[in-house]
């Protein structure tokens, strides 16, 4: 938990922008607080937001969601390497909790420490739960007084900000660094496109870019060792 803590003042303007645009789509309180408890993704959740007072179609939306929230696979691919000693409900509720912050926290403390299957569990709710209470938190007071914070303050930014702090610890080799290069190339004159669909496309290119050198790298590796 003391790990999550210093994510936590990210979700402040995160969770109330969620919430903020959650409300100018037009959804009551209830739902607005619902969308938070059901499907606990902030880009997909205001993505969305903007595609419901464009009045685009609801599969457009639905389809929205499941593309930007397609990372979530990887998260999973990710951490099942770990071998987490989960029984079938608490895999249920690790889905559930599973978060952009929760994988990377888990992910470098499993790298760099040696635990049993048991504590790396721990260490996984630990910090999923205070992320998954905050983001509640959070949203539900852009839910309720969002409406009076002052456009100057420009919370909007400190979005970039929370994934940017997620993305460079991340990027430590090769294959790594040139997914991100190759995604954010791409995703910049994509920017445009309808849908979001520049962030499925160029998160696409960025994974395929990186399975190929991550391919080529353990090629080289393969044969330096044959030689």
């Amino acid at each position: 938990m003391l790990a999550a803590m210093p994510l936590v003042p990210g979700f402040i303007p995160f969770g109330i922008l969620t919430g903020i645009s959650a409300i100018q789509a037009g959804m009551p309180p209830l739902t607005a607080q619902l969308s938070s408890l059901l499907l606990m993704s902030g880009a997909s959740q205001i993505a969305a937001a903007s595609l419901m007072v464009a009045h685009s179609p609801p599969v457009m939306i639905v389809l929205t969601h499941w593309i930007i929230n397609l990372r979530y696979l990887i998260y999973s691919a990710g951490l099942s390497t770990h071998k987490l000693a989960f029984t079938p409900a608490t895999r249920v509720l690790a889905a559930h909790l599973l978060i952009d912050q929760t994988y990377a926290l888990s992910h470098l403390h499993y790298e760099t420490n040696r635990l049993s299957a048991r504590e790396r569990t721990q260490y996984y709710f630990g910090t999923a739960f205070p992320l998954w209470l905050s983001w509640q938190l959070f949203t539900a007071v852009g839910i309720v007084f969002g409406q009076v914070v002052p456009e100057r303050w420009e919370l909007d930014f400190a979005i970039t900000l929370c994934f940017v702090s997620l993305l460079v610890p991340v990027l430590k080799n090769r294959p790594m660094l040139l997914a991100g290069l190759v995604s954010g190339a791409i995703a910049v004159p994509l920017y445009g496109l309808p849908y979001n669909l520049g962030l499925f496309v160029s998160s696409l290119c960025g994974v395929m870019a990186g399975i190929a050198a991550e391919y080529w790298r353990a090629r080289g590796k393969c044969h330096k060792v044959a030689s």
